[in-house]
Protein backbone atom coordinates (compact mmCIF):
# COMPACT_ATOMS: atom_id res chain seq x y z
CA UNK A 1 0.00 0.00 0.00
CA UNK A 2 1.57 3.59 -1.18
CA UNK A 3 1.42 6.60 1.51
CA UNK A 4 0.61 8.42 -1.74
CA UNK A 5 -3.79 8.66 -2.18
CA UNK A 6 -3.07 7.72 -6.23
CA UNK A 7 -6.33 6.98 -8.08
CA UNK A 8 -6.37 4.12 -9.89
CA UNK A 9 -6.54 6.28 -13.16
CA UNK A 10 -3.22 7.52 -12.75
CA UNK A 11 -1.86 4.94 -11.05
CA UNK A 12 -2.29 3.14 -14.74
CA UNK A 13 -0.60 6.17 -16.23
CA UNK A 14 1.95 5.64 -13.99
CA UNK A 15 3.08 2.06 -14.89
CA UNK A 16 2.48 2.86 -18.66
CA UNK A 17 5.03 5.49 -18.36
CA UNK A 18 7.60 3.35 -16.21
CA UNK A 19 7.63 1.00 -18.84
CA UNK A 20 8.62 3.89 -21.47
CA UNK A 21 11.60 4.43 -19.66
CA UNK A 22 14.44 2.15 -20.50
CA UNK A 23 17.64 2.73 -17.46
CA UNK A 24 16.33 0.07 -15.13
CA UNK A 25 17.65 2.68 -12.25
CA UNK A 26 15.19 5.25 -12.79
CA UNK A 27 12.55 2.46 -13.56
CA UNK A 28 13.24 2.05 -9.42
CA UNK A 29 13.37 5.79 -8.70
CA UNK A 30 9.76 7.06 -10.80
CA UNK A 31 7.92 4.31 -9.07
CA UNK A 32 9.05 4.93 -5.61
CA UNK A 33 8.12 8.55 -6.13
CA UNK A 34 4.98 8.44 -7.98
CA UNK A 35 3.60 5.12 -5.64
CA UNK A 36 5.72 5.73 -2.47
CA UNK A 37 7.44 3.58 -0.12
CA UNK A 38 7.05 -0.01 -1.69
CA UNK A 39 7.76 -3.43 -0.97
CA UNK A 40 10.69 -5.47 -3.07
CA UNK A 41 7.68 -7.50 -4.62
CA UNK A 42 5.53 -4.52 -5.32
CA UNK A 43 8.41 -3.89 -7.32
CA UNK A 44 9.15 -6.35 -9.40
CA UNK A 45 5.16 -6.10 -10.09
CA UNK A 46 5.17 -2.57 -11.43
CA UNK A 47 8.83 -2.71 -13.22
CA UNK A 48 7.87 -5.77 -15.00
CA UNK A 49 11.67 -6.88 -14.39
CA UNK A 50 12.82 -9.88 -13.24
CA UNK A 51 13.31 -10.29 -9.70
CA UNK A 52 17.48 -10.57 -9.85
CA UNK A 53 16.98 -7.39 -12.23
CA UNK A 54 15.43 -5.46 -9.43
CA UNK A 55 17.76 -6.75 -7.07
CA UNK A 56 20.54 -5.88 -8.96
CA UNK A 57 18.97 -1.82 -9.69
CA UNK A 58 18.14 -1.66 -6.43
CA UNK A 59 21.64 -2.19 -4.71
CA UNK A 60 22.84 0.00 -7.21
CA UNK A 61 20.77 3.11 -5.78
CA UNK A 62 21.04 2.01 -2.13
CA UNK A 63 25.26 2.55 -3.19
CA UNK A 64 24.25 5.49 -4.80
CA UNK A 65 21.92 6.99 -1.63
CA UNK A 66 19.44 7.13 -3.88
CA UNK A 67 16.97 4.80 -1.90
CA UNK A 68 17.19 3.32 1.41
CA UNK A 69 14.95 0.76 3.04
CA UNK A 70 13.78 1.71 6.38
CA UNK A 71 10.31 1.24 8.33
CA UNK A 72 6.89 1.74 6.97
CA UNK A 73 3.93 2.56 9.22
CA UNK A 74 0.67 1.39 7.69
CA UNK A 75 -1.88 3.12 9.59
CA UNK A 76 -4.81 1.22 7.74
CA UNK A 77 -3.57 -1.71 8.96
CA UNK A 78 -2.07 -1.10 12.00
CA UNK A 79 1.32 -3.03 10.76
CA UNK A 80 5.03 -2.00 10.03
CA UNK A 81 7.05 -3.74 7.65
CA UNK A 82 10.15 -2.83 5.80
CA UNK A 83 10.23 -0.97 2.62
CA UNK A 84 12.25 0.86 0.02
CA UNK A 85 12.52 4.53 -0.13
CA UNK A 86 13.21 7.46 -2.45
CA UNK A 87 16.08 9.92 -0.79
CA UNK A 88 16.75 13.32 -1.33
CA UNK A 89 19.36 11.65 -3.87
CA UNK A 90 17.11 9.85 -5.68
CA UNK A 91 14.74 12.87 -6.11
CA UNK A 92 17.63 15.16 -7.13
CA UNK A 93 18.79 12.80 -9.60
CA UNK A 94 15.63 12.38 -11.01
CA UNK A 95 15.42 16.34 -11.33
CA UNK A 96 18.81 16.41 -12.95
CA UNK A 97 16.74 13.95 -15.97
CA UNK A 98 15.09 15.49 -19.13
CA UNK A 99 11.59 15.51 -18.29
CA UNK A 100 10.60 12.63 -20.85
CA UNK A 101 13.13 10.32 -19.53
CA UNK A 102 12.29 11.27 -15.66
CA UNK A 103 8.21 10.22 -16.65
CA UNK A 104 7.28 13.83 -15.63
CA UNK A 105 4.82 14.12 -18.03
CA UNK A 106 2.08 13.41 -15.41
CA UNK A 107 3.32 16.04 -13.21
CA UNK A 108 3.26 18.22 -16.32
CA UNK A 109 -0.24 17.16 -16.94
CA UNK A 110 -1.28 18.07 -13.22
CA UNK A 111 -0.21 21.49 -13.89
CA UNK A 112 -2.13 22.19 -17.35
CA UNK A 113 -5.54 20.97 -15.65
CA UNK A 114 -5.03 23.45 -12.52
CA UNK A 115 -3.96 26.23 -15.05
CA UNK A 116 -7.46 24.96 -17.23
CA UNK A 117 -9.18 25.05 -13.10
CA UNK A 118 -7.61 28.51 -12.40
CA UNK A 119 -11.73 29.90 -13.30
CA UNK A 120 -12.76 27.11 -10.95
CA UNK A 121 -10.49 27.93 -7.99
CA UNK A 122 -10.99 31.90 -8.54
CA UNK A 123 -14.58 31.54 -8.27
CA UNK A 124 -14.56 29.72 -5.32
CA UNK A 125 -11.90 31.63 -3.46
CA UNK A 126 -14.31 34.66 -4.27
CA UNK A 127 -17.68 33.27 -2.53
CA UNK A 128 -15.32 32.12 0.07
CA UNK A 129 -14.80 28.05 0.26
CA UNK A 130 -12.29 27.18 2.71
CA UNK A 131 -9.14 26.09 1.26
CA UNK A 132 -9.48 22.50 1.64
CA UNK A 133 -12.72 22.34 0.44
CA UNK A 134 -11.30 23.60 -2.83
CA UNK A 135 -8.67 21.30 -3.23
CA UNK A 136 -11.03 18.23 -2.25
CA UNK A 137 -12.77 19.51 -5.17
CA UNK A 138 -9.74 19.77 -7.20
CA UNK A 139 -8.84 16.28 -6.55
CA UNK A 140 -12.54 14.69 -7.91
CA UNK A 141 -12.12 16.74 -10.86
CA UNK A 142 -8.21 15.22 -11.76
CA UNK A 143 -9.68 12.13 -11.15
CA UNK A 144 -12.77 12.68 -13.68
CA UNK A 145 -9.98 13.77 -16.21
CA UNK A 146 -10.93 14.93 -19.70
CA UNK A 147 -14.32 14.27 -19.90
CA UNK A 148 -14.73 17.61 -17.31
CA UNK A 149 -13.17 19.55 -19.21
CA UNK A 150 -15.41 18.47 -22.33
CA UNK A 151 -18.39 20.46 -20.30
CA UNK A 152 -19.02 23.88 -20.30
CA UNK A 153 -17.13 26.08 -17.31
CA UNK A 154 -19.07 27.83 -15.93
CA UNK A 155 -19.97 29.11 -12.34
CA UNK A 156 -23.58 26.84 -12.59
CA UNK A 157 -21.23 24.14 -12.64
CA UNK A 158 -18.80 24.82 -10.30
CA UNK A 159 -21.59 25.94 -7.75
CA UNK A 160 -23.35 22.41 -8.67
CA UNK A 161 -19.93 20.17 -8.02
CA UNK A 162 -19.61 22.29 -4.54
CA UNK A 163 -22.95 20.85 -3.59
CA UNK A 164 -22.52 17.51 -4.34
CA UNK A 165 -19.13 18.02 -2.54
CA UNK A 166 -21.44 18.97 0.48
CA UNK A 167 -23.95 16.11 -0.17
CA UNK A 168 -21.56 13.63 -0.41
CA UNK A 169 -21.60 10.22 2.11
CA UNK A 170 -17.93 11.39 3.21
CA UNK A 171 -18.76 14.69 4.56
CA UNK A 172 -22.14 14.18 6.50
CA UNK A 173 -20.41 17.27 8.99
CA UNK A 174 -21.17 19.62 5.44
CA UNK A 175 -24.58 18.49 4.62
CA UNK A 176 -27.00 21.14 3.38
CA UNK A 177 -30.51 21.11 1.94
CA UNK A 178 -31.39 21.92 -1.85
CA UNK A 179 -33.36 24.77 -1.30
CA UNK A 180 -30.90 25.93 1.63
CA UNK A 181 -28.38 25.87 -0.41
CA UNK A 182 -30.16 27.68 -3.51
CA UNK A 183 -30.33 30.65 -1.11
CA UNK A 184 -26.99 30.80 0.38
CA UNK A 185 -25.25 31.01 -3.24
CA UNK A 186 -28.03 33.01 -4.65
CA UNK A 187 -28.70 30.24 -7.30
CA UNK A 188 -31.60 28.74 -8.87
CA UNK A 189 -32.56 25.50 -8.05
CA UNK A 190 -33.48 24.78 -11.78
CA UNK A 191 -29.81 25.54 -12.30
CA UNK A 192 -27.99 23.07 -9.73
CA UNK A 193 -31.17 20.16 -11.25
CA UNK A 194 -29.63 20.65 -14.90
CA UNK A 195 -26.16 20.32 -13.98
CA UNK A 196 -27.26 17.49 -11.22
CA UNK A 197 -28.37 15.88 -14.25
CA UNK A 198 -25.38 16.77 -16.82
CA UNK A 199 -22.84 15.40 -14.42
CA UNK A 200 -24.69 12.35 -13.51
CA UNK A 201 -25.34 12.14 -17.78
CA UNK A 202 -21.90 12.28 -18.86
CA UNK A 203 -21.02 9.26 -16.74
CA UNK A 204 -18.50 11.28 -14.64
CA UNK A 205 -18.27 8.70 -12.10
CA UNK A 206 -20.48 9.49 -9.83
CA UNK A 207 -23.35 7.60 -7.61
CA UNK A 208 -26.54 9.35 -6.23
CA UNK A 209 -29.02 8.04 -4.10
CA UNK A 210 -31.85 9.99 -1.93
CA UNK A 211 -33.05 8.93 1.64
CA UNK A 212 -36.75 9.74 2.48
CA UNK A 213 -37.92 11.01 5.82
CA UNK A 214 -41.61 10.09 7.23
CA UNK A 215 -43.87 12.73 6.21
CA UNK A 216 -47.02 13.22 7.64
CA UNK A 217 -48.77 10.48 6.94
CA UNK A 218 -46.87 9.62 3.50
CA UNK A 219 -43.01 9.83 2.54
CA UNK A 220 -41.58 13.25 1.07
CA UNK A 221 -38.57 13.90 -0.06
CA UNK A 222 -35.32 15.66 2.00
CA UNK A 223 -31.93 14.21 1.19
CA UNK A 224 -30.27 13.45 -1.65
CA UNK A 225 -26.62 11.77 -1.47
CA UNK A 226 -23.49 11.58 -3.78
CA UNK A 227 -20.14 9.72 -4.30
CA UNK A 228 -17.62 9.30 -6.58
CA UNK A 229 -16.15 6.14 -7.96
CA UNK A 230 -12.74 6.73 -6.81
CA UNK A 231 -13.25 8.42 -3.12
CA UNK A 232 -12.83 6.72 -0.01
CA UNK A 233 -16.52 5.33 -0.57
CA UNK A 234 -16.78 4.23 -3.91
CA UNK A 235 -13.52 2.43 -4.21
CA UNK A 236 -14.71 0.16 -0.93
CA UNK A 237 -17.91 -0.06 -2.28
CA UNK A 238 -17.24 -1.28 -5.60
CA UNK A 239 -14.04 -3.43 -4.37
CA UNK A 240 -16.26 -5.52 -2.10
CA UNK A 241 -18.93 -5.82 -4.65
CA UNK A 242 -16.78 -6.77 -6.84
CA UNK A 243 -15.19 -9.29 -4.26
CA UNK A 244 -18.01 -10.83 -3.70
CA UNK A 245 -19.09 -11.28 -7.35
CA UNK A 246 -15.64 -12.98 -7.80
CA UNK A 247 -16.27 -15.13 -4.82
CA UNK A 248 -19.74 -16.26 -6.35
CA UNK A 249 -18.37 -16.73 -10.20
CA UNK A 250 -15.51 -18.83 -8.46
CA UNK A 251 -18.40 -21.01 -6.76
CA UNK A 252 -19.71 -21.50 -9.87
CA UNK A 253 -17.27 -22.64 -12.12
CA UNK A 254 -16.13 -24.84 -9.03
CA UNK A 255 -19.49 -26.00 -7.24
CA UNK A 256 -21.72 -25.27 -10.09
CA UNK A 257 -24.54 -23.06 -9.61
CA UNK A 258 -26.77 -22.20 -5.75
CA UNK A 259 -29.66 -23.24 -5.41
CA UNK A 260 -30.67 -19.46 -4.19
CA UNK A 261 -28.98 -16.29 -4.57
CA UNK A 262 -30.28 -13.55 -2.05
CA UNK A 263 -29.67 -10.27 -3.26
CA UNK A 264 -30.83 -8.56 -0.43
CA UNK A 265 -28.91 -10.83 1.94
CA UNK A 266 -25.41 -9.75 -0.59
CA UNK A 267 -26.29 -5.94 -0.17
CA UNK A 268 -26.98 -6.09 3.74
CA UNK A 269 -23.68 -7.97 4.39
CA UNK A 270 -21.54 -5.08 2.12
CA UNK A 271 -23.20 -2.61 3.87
CA UNK A 272 -22.92 -3.85 7.29
CA UNK A 273 -19.11 -3.99 6.34
CA UNK A 274 -19.25 -0.57 5.34
CA UNK A 275 -20.67 0.72 8.62
CA UNK A 276 -18.40 -1.26 10.40
CA UNK A 277 -15.55 0.68 8.61
CA UNK A 278 -17.48 3.93 9.39
CA UNK A 279 -18.10 5.11 6.05
CA UNK A 280 -21.76 5.30 5.81
CA UNK A 281 -24.00 4.91 9.16
CA UNK A 282 -27.01 3.31 9.29
CA UNK A 283 -30.06 5.80 8.59
CA UNK A 284 -28.95 5.92 5.27
CA UNK A 285 -28.24 1.89 5.07
CA UNK A 286 -31.55 0.51 3.38
CA UNK A 287 -31.12 3.05 0.23
CA UNK A 288 -27.45 2.86 0.42
CA UNK A 289 -28.12 -1.54 0.05
CA UNK A 290 -30.95 -0.63 -2.58
CA UNK A 291 -27.76 1.62 -4.76
CA UNK A 292 -25.67 -1.41 -3.86
CA UNK A 293 -28.24 -3.60 -5.60
CA UNK A 294 -27.96 -1.77 -9.02
CA UNK A 295 -24.35 -2.16 -8.85
CA UNK A 296 -24.35 -5.29 -8.26
CA UNK A 297 -26.56 -6.24 -11.16
CA UNK A 298 -24.75 -3.92 -13.27
CA UNK A 299 -21.13 -5.51 -12.51
CA UNK A 300 -22.95 -8.71 -13.22
CA UNK A 301 -23.94 -7.84 -16.27
CA UNK A 302 -20.53 -6.81 -17.24
CA UNK A 303 -18.55 -9.77 -16.17
CA UNK A 304 -21.25 -12.17 -18.26
CA UNK A 305 -23.69 -13.46 -16.48
CA UNK A 306 -26.70 -14.81 -17.65
CA UNK A 307 -29.54 -12.69 -17.99
CA UNK A 308 -32.27 -15.41 -16.29
CA UNK A 309 -29.88 -15.96 -13.44
CA UNK A 310 -29.36 -12.19 -13.14
CA UNK A 311 -33.44 -11.92 -13.45
CA UNK A 312 -34.05 -14.68 -10.89
CA UNK A 313 -31.69 -13.12 -8.01
CA UNK A 314 -34.06 -10.15 -8.72
CA UNK A 315 -37.49 -10.59 -8.89
CA UNK A 316 -36.37 -12.10 -4.81
CA UNK A 317 -34.92 -8.95 -3.89
CA UNK A 318 -37.80 -7.53 -1.56
CA UNK A 319 -35.64 -4.36 -0.84
CA UNK A 320 -35.97 -3.05 -4.35
CA UNK A 321 -39.63 -3.49 -4.41
CA UNK A 322 -39.77 -0.59 -2.19
CA UNK A 323 -38.06 1.77 -4.79
CA UNK A 324 -40.86 3.32 -7.32
CA UNK A 325 -39.60 1.90 -10.33
CA UNK A 326 -36.73 0.26 -9.16
CA UNK A 327 -37.36 -3.58 -10.18
CA UNK A 328 -38.14 -2.07 -13.63
CA UNK A 329 -34.77 0.02 -13.69
CA UNK A 330 -32.94 -3.35 -12.55
CA UNK A 331 -34.60 -5.07 -15.57
CA UNK A 332 -33.35 -2.17 -17.99
CA UNK A 333 -29.69 -2.76 -16.14
CA UNK A 334 -29.99 -6.22 -17.16
CA UNK A 335 -30.94 -5.36 -20.71
CA UNK A 336 -28.29 -2.86 -21.16
CA UNK A 337 -29.51 0.25 -19.73
CA UNK A 338 -26.58 2.92 -18.98
CA UNK A 339 -29.04 5.80 -18.00
CA UNK A 340 -28.21 6.74 -14.93
CA UNK A 341 -31.57 7.40 -13.97
CA UNK A 342 -31.21 3.23 -13.96
CA UNK A 343 -28.06 3.08 -12.45
CA UNK A 344 -28.69 5.35 -9.56
CA UNK A 345 -31.52 7.24 -8.41
CA UNK A 346 -33.44 5.26 -5.55
CA UNK A 347 -36.51 6.55 -4.41
CA UNK A 348 -38.90 4.48 -2.16
CA UNK A 349 -42.79 4.40 -2.52
CA UNK A 350 -45.54 3.35 -0.11
CA UNK A 351 -46.60 0.72 -2.29
CA UNK A 352 -45.16 -1.71 -4.83
CA UNK A 353 -45.42 -0.27 -8.01
CA UNK A 354 -47.13 -1.61 -11.27
CA UNK A 355 -44.94 -3.21 -13.86
CA UNK A 356 -44.79 -2.25 -17.48
CA UNK A 357 -45.53 -5.35 -20.00
CA UNK A 358 -42.94 -4.03 -22.37
CA UNK A 359 -39.96 -4.74 -20.22
CA UNK A 360 -40.90 -8.68 -20.15
CA UNK A 361 -40.75 -8.26 -24.35
CA UNK A 362 -37.93 -10.77 -24.08
CA UNK A 363 -39.32 -12.82 -21.74
CA UNK A 364 -41.82 -15.89 -22.05
CA UNK A 365 -42.77 -15.53 -18.99
CA UNK A 366 -42.35 -17.13 -15.07
CA UNK A 367 -42.23 -21.21 -13.85
CA UNK A 368 -45.35 -21.13 -11.99
CA UNK A 369 -43.85 -23.54 -9.50
CA UNK A 370 -40.82 -21.62 -8.45
CA UNK A 371 -40.79 -18.17 -10.23
CA UNK A 372 -37.79 -18.33 -12.68
CA UNK A 373 -37.70 -16.41 -15.77
CA UNK A 374 -38.07 -18.40 -18.69
CA UNK A 375 -36.67 -16.80 -22.06
CA UNK A 376 -38.65 -16.23 -24.94
CA UNK A 377 -36.08 -18.66 -27.28
CA UNK A 378 -35.77 -21.33 -24.50
CA UNK A 379 -37.63 -24.80 -26.22
CA UNK A 380 -37.45 -26.92 -23.37
CA UNK A 381 -40.86 -27.39 -21.21
CA UNK A 382 -39.24 -28.23 -18.69
CA UNK A 383 -38.26 -25.76 -15.79
CA UNK A 384 -34.31 -25.66 -15.20
CA UNK A 385 -34.82 -24.82 -11.69
CA UNK A 386 -37.28 -26.80 -9.87
CA UNK A 387 -37.87 -29.70 -12.75
CA UNK A 388 -41.16 -29.33 -13.20
CA UNK A 389 -42.93 -29.81 -16.65
CA UNK A 390 -44.34 -26.37 -17.59
CA UNK A 391 -47.79 -25.43 -19.29
CA UNK A 392 -46.55 -22.02 -21.64
CA UNK A 393 -50.08 -20.96 -21.42
CA UNK A 394 -49.99 -21.29 -17.78
CA UNK A 395 -46.36 -19.01 -17.35
CA UNK A 396 -46.72 -15.80 -15.42
CA UNK A 397 -47.02 -12.47 -16.81
CA UNK A 398 -46.92 -10.30 -13.62
CA UNK A 399 -43.52 -9.73 -11.66
CA UNK A 400 -45.99 -9.60 -8.30
CA UNK A 401 -46.85 -12.90 -8.70
CA UNK A 402 -43.17 -13.98 -9.87
CA UNK A 403 -42.23 -12.77 -7.01
CA UNK A 404 -44.45 -14.59 -4.66
CA UNK A 405 -43.95 -17.71 -6.04
CA UNK A 406 -40.17 -17.12 -6.10
CA UNK A 407 -40.37 -15.94 -2.38
CA UNK A 408 -42.61 -19.24 -1.16
CA UNK A 409 -40.73 -21.72 -3.06
CA UNK A 410 -37.46 -20.41 -1.44
CA UNK A 411 -38.74 -20.71 1.92
CA UNK A 412 -39.77 -24.38 1.15
CA UNK A 413 -36.66 -25.53 0.17
CA UNK A 414 -34.62 -24.13 2.91
CA UNK A 415 -37.56 -25.59 5.11
CA UNK A 416 -36.61 -29.16 3.60
CA UNK A 417 -32.82 -28.56 3.79
CA UNK A 418 -32.96 -27.81 7.37
CA UNK A 419 -30.93 -29.81 9.52
CA UNK A 420 -32.23 -31.69 12.61
CA UNK A 421 -31.41 -34.74 15.00
CA UNK A 422 -32.34 -37.99 14.11
CA UNK A 423 -35.51 -38.46 16.01
CA UNK A 424 -34.02 -41.79 17.96
CA UNK A 425 -32.63 -40.35 21.51
CA UNK A 426 -29.53 -42.85 20.89
CA UNK A 427 -28.73 -41.31 17.71
CA UNK A 428 -26.91 -37.67 17.45
CA UNK A 429 -26.66 -38.15 13.46
CA UNK A 430 -27.81 -34.54 11.58
CA UNK A 431 -30.94 -35.12 9.20
CA UNK A 432 -32.65 -33.17 6.79
CA UNK A 433 -35.74 -33.07 7.35
CA UNK A 434 -37.63 -34.04 3.71
CA UNK A 435 -35.55 -37.33 4.37
CA UNK A 436 -37.82 -40.65 5.19
CA UNK A 437 -35.39 -42.38 7.34
CA UNK A 438 -32.05 -41.41 8.89
CA UNK A 439 -28.91 -43.23 7.42
CA UNK A 440 -27.24 -43.72 10.25
CA UNK A 441 -29.91 -45.72 12.46
CA UNK A 442 -32.68 -46.25 9.93
CA UNK A 443 -34.96 -44.78 12.40
CA UNK A 444 -38.32 -42.96 10.72
CA UNK A 445 -38.65 -39.16 10.43
CA UNK A 446 -41.75 -38.51 11.05
CA UNK A 447 -43.75 -35.30 9.81
CA UNK A 448 -45.02 -32.98 12.54
CA UNK A 449 -49.27 -33.00 12.74
CA UNK A 450 -49.10 -29.31 14.06
CA UNK A 451 -46.84 -27.95 10.53
CA UNK A 452 -48.74 -28.79 7.36
CA UNK A 453 -46.22 -30.07 4.48
CA UNK A 454 -43.19 -29.36 6.73
CA UNK A 455 -40.98 -32.10 8.29
CA UNK A 456 -40.28 -31.65 11.92
CA UNK A 457 -39.03 -33.12 15.05
CA UNK A 458 -39.03 -32.68 18.64
CA UNK A 459 -35.15 -32.95 18.80
CA UNK A 460 -34.86 -30.11 16.13
CA UNK A 461 -31.06 -28.29 16.71
CA UNK A 462 -31.75 -24.93 18.48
Amino acid sequence: MSIWNVSDKVKEKILDAVQKLEDNEIKILFLLKNLGPLRFTDLIEHSGLSRSTVSKYLKININKNCVEKNLFFDKSANTKEQRYFITQMGLERLNDLSPERAGFVLFNEVNTRISQLSELIDFYEKIGIEDSIILEILQIVLKIGDNFFLMEQNKDLYLTLFYIFLNSVSTPDYKLEIHEFCRLYSVKKVRIDFYIDKIMSNQLGFYMFTRYNEGEGRQSFQDIFFFHEEDIIGTTTLRLIKDKLLSEMLHVNLSGYKPFYDLDEIAEEIASKLIKMALIWERIKEPFEMLIEKIFIKTAVDAGFSKPFLMDMVIQSEKILKSREGMESLIRIIEGSQRYEDLNIVSISESPPAFKEDLLENIKGFCYFCGKTILKNELSNTCSKCGNVLEVKKLLRSLDDAFEVSKKFKEKKLQEDLLIECPNPKCSFMVKVNWERCPECNALIKKSPTRKGFWSSSRKKK
